[in-house]
């Protein structure tokens, strides 16, 4: 969607449209779902967060000032609504943590072991890498999510990854680079 149809859609929903409100969440929908589940590694969770970011996006798109990124502003809503949602559910209860299976693939135990392994990091860490190596996010963009600046992100981002990588190589995974 490009700035003019963006800023039209605003406009249309900002008025009550409640089409223009559905057009916007048929085109973000499944991003923020995405987002939401690689954070919380819940389908549940992840319905939950995304229909509590479009609850916040409608209440809050009066606040929403035009000529900032929609997406951007959309995904900070969903950043935050799933690391909230991460943080109530593991007070609540201890997630059930999917183990590799010894069976399968390479390709798909790595990714597994990935998954398992960013669930360790801190909530902010995970989001991080998730925006920046998931959803393949630059780093202006998501400096415009967290609400941080560049060089922030770019530290952050190095421990997160620092981190992560050390997370790996307990669980025994090697470094193949």
């Amino acid at each position: 969607m490009n700035e003019r149809q963006e800023a039209e859609l605003i406009a249309r929903c900002r008025e009550g449209d409640d089409r223009a409100f559905t057009e916007l969440v048929t085109c973000y929908q499944k991003p923020v779902y995405n987002l939401a589940l690689r954070i919380t590694r819940s389908g549940v969770l992840a319905e939950e967060v995304t229909q509590s970011t479009f609850v916040k996006v409608y209440t809050k798109l009066a606040s929403y000032k035009t000529g900032l990124s929609l997406f951007s502003w959309i995904y900070r809503i969903a950043m935050n609504e799933a690391i909230n949602e991460y943080r109530r559910a593991k007070r609540h209860n201890s997630l059930d943590e999917t183990r590799i299976e010894a069976a399968a693939p390479p390709s798909f135990e790595l990714a597994e072991a990935i998954q398992e392994a960013l669930m360790h990091l801190k909530p902010d860490d995970r989001a991080l890498i998730v925006l920046r190596h998931f959803q393949h996010l630059g780093y202006q963009e998501i400096a415009l999510i967290m609400d941080r600046s560049e060089s922030r992100i770019k530290s952050q981002l190095f421990r997160a990854r620092h981190a992560l990588k050390l997370i790996l190589a307990r669980m025994g995974v090697k470094n193949e680079t």
